[in-house]
Parts: C-alpha cells; sequence; structure tokens
C-alpha cells in the first residue's frame, strides 16, 4: 500500500511538472521587415519571416506581425495549441500586414496541416488580421478543429480563398473576393470558390464575400470518411452548419451551393446581391441545391436581389420545400439593399455598408450566436431594435467600412 501511494504521489508531482513546464513556455514573438530570422523574436529584435515564426510557435504561444509585405512561400501550422492555451498569430495593433506569396505553387498558401501523421488532427490556432494574396489558395484546413480565422482579406488567389475540412471552425469578419483562374480555368470554373469546405459545426459569420469564380461558399456535402485518412467522421460530413450576417455579391454562380448531404444547416440573416453574373436568369443567385438529400436546413429573413443581369431566384428547385429545408421571413426582390456603393455590376471599390433607410436594418434575427453579435467593421449589434441582415449593422454613418482592431488587441 505504502509503495502504491508513493507512486500516486510521484505521478502526481510528474503531471504538475509537466503542466508547469507547459505554461512557462508559452511565449509573446514579434516579426517586422527590418527583423532577422536569426534574432530572438522579440519586439526589439523580430524575426523577419512569418513562415520562421509559425514554426517556431507551440501551446500558449501569440506572434504580432508588424505593418508591411512579406513575400513569403508555405506557412505551415503543423502544430496544436490546447482549449486553454491556443497558438495566435496575429497583426500587430494597428497593423494590416500583406502576405504576397511568392508564386503559384501548389504548397504556397497558409496551411494547417498536422506532421503527426496524415489523419492527426490540428487545432486550437487563431490566425487573424492579415491580407492573403497570390497563393495558391489563400489558406487551406487538413483535419482541422477548433481554429478561427477572423479579420483577414483574402484575394486575388488562383484556387480557393479557403479550401479544407475540419469541425468546430469559425470563420468570422473576413474579406474574402476575387478567388479563382479568372483568365483560363475550363471546366475548373464550375470548382472555384470563395469558400469550399466540409465538416461538422463550421460557422460562417459577418463576412464580405463577393466576386468569385463561382460560389462565394461550397458547402461539400458529398465527401466520404476514410478512418485511414480522417480523425473522425465529424471531420468529412457536413452537418450542423451557421451561415449567418454575411453580404455574398457578385459571384459567377450563386452566394451559396449545398452539395448533397448538409442536415441541419441554418442560413440566416444574410445578403444575396446580384450573384450568377454568367448565369442565365432563370437560375439561383441565393442558394442552389445540387444533390440535396438533407432535412432539417433553415433559410431565415435573408435579404436576396438581382436586378436581371444574372441569375435572379432566391433558391434553386434541387431541394424540396418542406422536406428538405425550411424558410421564413425572407426579403426577396422586393427592394434594393441600398449599399453605400455597390451598383448592379461590380464597381472598382464596392462599399457594402448599409445607407439610411435600406430594407435590411432591424429586419434580421436577434442570434445567441456569439460571433454575430460583432458586424464586419467591428460594431456591436444592435444598434437599432434588432440585428440588421448581411454583414454590416448600420450606424447612422454610410464611411464606416474599415475593420476596427482585432478583438485580442482591444482586450489588451
Amino acid at each position: 500500500m505504502l509503495i502504491r501511494l508513493k507512486q500516486i504521489i510521484g505521478t502526481c508531482f510528474f503531471a504538475i511538472f509537466i503542466a508547469q513546464t507547459v505554461t512557462t513556455q508559452a511565449a509573446t514573438y514579434y516579426v517586422a521587415t527590418t527583423g532577422s530570422d536569426s534574432y530572438a523574436g522579440t519586439s526589439t529584435k523580430p524575426w523577419k519571416t512569418i513562415k520562421y515564426a509559425v514554426g517556431k510557435m507551440v501551446a500558449g504561444d501569440t506572434t504580432y506581425v508588424s505593418g508591411g509585405t512579406y513575400q513569403e512561400g508555405e506557412i505551415r501550422f503543423s502544430k496544436s495549441g490546447t482549449q486553454s492555451a491556443p497558438i495566435k498569430l496575429l497583426a500587430s495593433p494597428g497593423a494590416s500586414p500583406i502576405i504576397s506569396f511568392i508564386n503559384k505553387d501548389p504548397y504556397n498558401r497558409i496551411n494547417f496541416k498536422s506532421t503527426t501523421s496524415t489523419k492527426s488532427p490540428i487545432g486550437w490556432i487563431t490566425l487573424e488580421g492579415f491580407e492573403l494574396r497570390n497563393g495558391y489558395d489563400g489558406i487551406k484546413i487538413y483535419n482541422g478543429h477548433d481554429i478561427t480565422i477572423r479579420r483577414n482579406w483574402i484575394h486575388h488567389n488562383p484556387g480557393q480563398g479557403i479550401l479544407g475540412n475540419g469541425t468546430r471552425i469559425l470563420i468570422d469578419r473576413n474579406k474574402i473576393n476575387h478567388n479563382g483562374p479568372f483568365t483560363t480555368c475550363g471546366t475548373a470554373c464550375g470548382y472555384v470558390h470563395g469558400l469550399y469546405m466540409n465538416g461538422k459545426a463550421i460557422t460562417i459569420t459577418n463576412n464580405i464575400i463577393y466576386d468569385n469564380l463561382c460560389y462565394g461558399i461550397q458547402v461539400n456535402g458529398s465527401a466520404t470518411y476514410d478512418s485511414t485518412k480522417h480523425p473522425g467522421p465529424e471531420y468529412v460530413y457536413s452537418s450542423n452548419w451557421v451561415i449567418a450576417n454575411n453580404t455574398l455579391a457578385y459571384q459567377g454562380c450563386a452566394g451559396i451551393v449545398l452539395w448533397s448531404y448538409a442536415p441541419n444547416l441554418r442560413a440566416e440573416n444574410n445578403v444575396f446581391y446580384e450573384n450568377g453574373v454568367k448565369n442565365s436568369s432563370l437560375t439561383a443567385q441565393g442558394i442552389n441545391f445540387v444533390g440535396t438529400q438533407a432535412t432539417g436546413i433553415t433559410i431565415r429573413n435573408n435579404l436576396a436581389y438581382a436586378s436581371g443581369s444574372g441569375g435572379t431566384k432566391f433558391l434553386g428547385s434541387g431541394a424540396k420545400q418542406g422536406t428538405n429545408y425550411t424558410q421564413s421571413g425572407n426579403i426577396v426582390n422586393t427592394a434594393q439593399p441600398k449599399f453605400v456603393n455597390a451598383p448592379a455590376t461590380l464597381p472598382s471599390s464596392p462599399n457594402f455598408s448599409l445607407a439610411s433607410g435600406s430594407p435590411a436594418i432591424d429586419k434580421g434575427l436577434a442570434l445567441s450566436l456569439s460571433s454575430t453579435k460583432i458586424s464586419y467593421p467591428g460594431t456591436t449589434r444592435p444598434k437599432g431594435y434588432t440585428y440588421d441582415v448581411g454583414a454590416y449593422e448600420y450606424n447612422g454613418s454610410t464611411t464606416l467600412s474599415s475593420l476596427a482592431e482585432p478583438i485580442s488587441a482591444q482586450a489588451n
């Protein structure tokens, strides 16, 4: 008994020691264009490349990146954080760092991919405040979980803006536009989107998604679980998505497509505007359905408007109301959303903030989801009687179009 007691006490002390070791490893690092990867990564001796910083971080670490343009190849998150000690890659307060990928090699993008094995999960990571351009894709996620992608501008990538699979992923307050090989793509044109993802409990809120080659959001419900490649079925089968308070405009195809199996998805408080620009007026510019077999889909309090230059229908015909989905409170082709600067055809600098008198004001659902309580530019909801529809919350100003400081920076 005494020997057993000593073993238990020794185990407890060892566990405490390990916990203390993990805690003391947490560090804050810095990156600047004037730095060097031979430096210590401190505020006065920052590293030079984001790739190097990401390779050094472990659970609990945070790296702040100063403004400037960073010519990078593949940036790979290969280690996970924990729930209590996530890994964070953040723009420095007030900075807008640009990651311009060196070339369009298939690996030159931000990858979330474990090095442990091909089926290992990776998670508890935050990426916030970056401009990502000219990569093969902007971001690729392999078996991700508990990943937050917030306040990034992801554009002019010839592949997808965001591609991947996982569970409990939050995509919030990003601008995602002009992704896809717009020069020559042939039959691939129908497979390149702003977001192309599959998995359980993916949440997409407060994003501006416009002018992507095909769909704004592709909900891939056709992926097949493989125990040799995936940690569990929840990393593959698409269910329990929330797509709320986004503005989706000027896509080549519809704003959203639900492909095959995607049960219990909620599409609420979104604006769908002038999508389906490459399609006929008889097609959907809001939500399309392709082979949709799912049930429990709810489509509520969205605003859809199209002038007729592309698709005009709000919903496609590939699913049946009452069987696959229910809808209520939607405003369809009765009034333009009255954006500050978004005419029928895409302008050079669109501004999707709401002007006075917009039919989107006070027409949304008051959602309990925490991420919907802060709009795209960082203002809180609601300002009026209830939530507005779309990524913006009207506050009496027609000029609020830029992003506020990251939430993490505001808290410091």
